[in-house]
């Protein structure tokens, strides 16, 4: 966002506010979703939660499943269980 701002000429606050004028979220938020979006298409082409979050560029699977309760209202596991994963009979 920083070299985004400085390219258009914007202090970074002006950039944040414009985004969440035009978009309705804020950046942070807008990348939130989107992230969400690509692990939630991804979950029929992978063998772990692990593998779902570190390709969709989660910092971890626990923010992987935060993002899951927020956003569908409840864990991945619940959308497709992944066999081996905890909670999920093989």
């Amino acid at each position: 966002m920083a070299g985004l701002a400085a390219e258009l000429g914007w202090s970074g606050r002006h950039l944040a506010s414009t985004f969440r004028r035009e978009i309705g979220l804020t950046p942070k938020m807008a990348a939130r979703v989107l992230r969400f979006e690509r692990a939630y298409a991804a979950l029929g082409s992978a063998d772990s939660w692990a593998d779902i979050a570190v390709s969709c560029g989660y910092y971890d699977q626990a923010h992987l499943i935060r993002d899951f309760k927020e956003f569908a209202g409840a864990p991945p596991g619940h959308f497709r269980p992944i066999a081996g994963a905890p909670g999920v009979a093989d």
